[in-house]
């Protein structure tokens, strides 16, 4: 009696507009499927219905990767109706480099963050924290009922679009409409700035304003992602979820993602990075015409405003550390956090 109830006031909460779209995919299962599949299918939209978010009258569900795109999103519909129709959930990770197999598992989601802690600096325990939100994050998306519509943001970075094929390997079973709002894309077409175009900016969502995700919202003309293409990308999420490994002879995993030519690669070359640090440490040093010690934050903010790819400063500060262990780097200070220490080339 207690489910009947509270599948009554999952119902109860329903405005006409979603109860219309409930009752019209229920007809179109029923006649699409096998009875036994439509059973199946009702009890997953029952499951759906019963788990629905608290926000009052959600219209459109946004999924965002990184806790910086998702303050930005936030701040942006928190003046506007949109406070009440629109819900954001967020995905607080990198995922340009370390493993995704079986992130849609907590098994796999704990393995992804202890290979994490055990290379990135966690000095006030906040992976574990990132972990309990990622777990959280993928349950709720995973119970998005149907009739609410969904936007994944991205851009053209490794990190958004392997986000964004994830995602949508865990709505395989979804019949909500997707949208997919490229950031680099719509900024383009809205604004005209050659340079920055050249440049690759916006070369993450993050990099985006307040002001500047809510005019792409409200004024980018975005269309439903067509079948074909989200099966595509679905069954790309699904290949990263389900192998993640270099070949089928080897364990060996795909740790890093690169985007080039608007495709997502995968590779194992975890030093991939580490020649483009040597050379922006020695055009440090010819600038200061010394071979002083620098700031290692300085040098990991130079690499990081360079790269054509998006690693995240803690990947890089982490290959920095790497070559200080290999004798590339000698260092003074402590190297517990990225600002207790400098550099410098050895010679």
């Amino acid at each position: 009696m207690e489910k009947a109830n509270q599948l009554k006031q999952a119902i109860t909460k329903l405005n006409d507009t979603e109860a219309k779209s409930l009752l019209f995919q229920l007809f179109l299962q029923a006649e699409m499927n096998e009875p036994t599949q439509f059973v199946k299918d009702l009890h997953k939209m029952k499951h759906s219905l019963m788990a629905l978010s608290p926000v009052p009258h959600t219209q459109t569900v946004h999924i965002v990767f990184g806790d910086s795109t998702a303050g930005s999103l936030r701040v942006a519909f928190h003046d506007t109706a949109y406070i009440e129709t629109e819900e954001v959930l967020v995905l607080p990770d990198n995922f340009s480099v370390g493993p995704v197999k079986n992130l849609h598992t907590k098994e796999g989601i704990q393995a992804r963050f202890q290979w994490l802690k055990d290379r990135f600096h966690d000095a006030i325990n906040e992976r574990d924290a990132y972990m309990h939100g990622m777990m959280e994050a993928i349950e709720n998306i995973k119970t998005i009922p149907p009739y609410q519509d969904i936007v994944v943001w991205t851009g053209n970075n490794a990190h958004e679009q392997t986000g964004l094929r994830l995602v949508l390997a865990l709505l395989k079973d979804k019949w909500n409409t997707i949208f997919i709002l490229n950031t680099f894309s719509a900024f383009h077409e809205l604004y005209t700035y050659p340079v920055l175009a050249e440049e690759d900016y916006p070369q993450i969502s993050s990099q985006l304003c307040s002001d500047e995700l809510l005019l792409i919202y409200e004024q980018y003309d975005m269309r439903p992602v067509q079948i074909a293409k989200r099966e595509t990308l679905c069954q790309e999420g699904w290949n990263m979820l389900l192998e993640e490994s270099s070949s089928m002879l080897s364990d060996e995993p795909y740790l890093i993602r690169t985007w080039e030519d608007n495709e997502l690669w995968h590779n194992t070359n975890i030093d991939g990075d580490d020649d483009f640090i040597i050379a922006c440490a020695k055009r440090m040093h010819a600038e200061e015409e010394t071979l002083d010690f620098i700031k290692a934050a300085r040098v990991i903010g130079e690499v990081c405003g360079h790269m054509e790819q998006y690693r995240g400063i803690e990947w890089m500060e982490y290959r920095l550390r790497c070559l200080i262990e290999q004798g590339t780097f000698e260092y003074e200070g402590d190297l517990k956090a990225m600002r207790l220490y400098q550099v410098k080339l050895s010679v």
